[in-house]
């Protein structure tokens, strides 16, 4: 696989684990949804960042590899695990 290819995937799998993070964070610490947003945000640019290190891609392609997918699962896997686990009573 080339690098990029690499980097997309892992953000890919990233994003699962940053909206289990983030709905987490909003049902069991009442964390306010838009500090779980913008953490979820700073984690993809800090990944980004690490990604393109690692990968030796240039900077800006490394931040602009995977938004699409990345933001698309974060946010719709976020949303899906909110919804389900906030209706259930402890």
């Amino acid at each position: 696989m080339k690098p990029s290819e690499k980097v997309y995937w892992t953000k890919v799998g990233l994003a699962f684990i940053v909206a289990l993070l983030c709905a987490g964070m909003q049902i069991y610490a009442n964390v306010e949804g838009t500090l779980v947003f913008l953490l979820g945000a700073l984690l993809y640019m800090v990944t980004s960042e690490l990604l393109s290190n690692l990968y030796h891609l240039d900077k800006s392609h490394g931040l602009k590899v995977g938004v699409g997918a990345y933001v698309f699962i974060w946010i719709m896997t976020w949303t899906l695990i909110y919804t389900v686990f906030h209706t259930m009573p402890l």
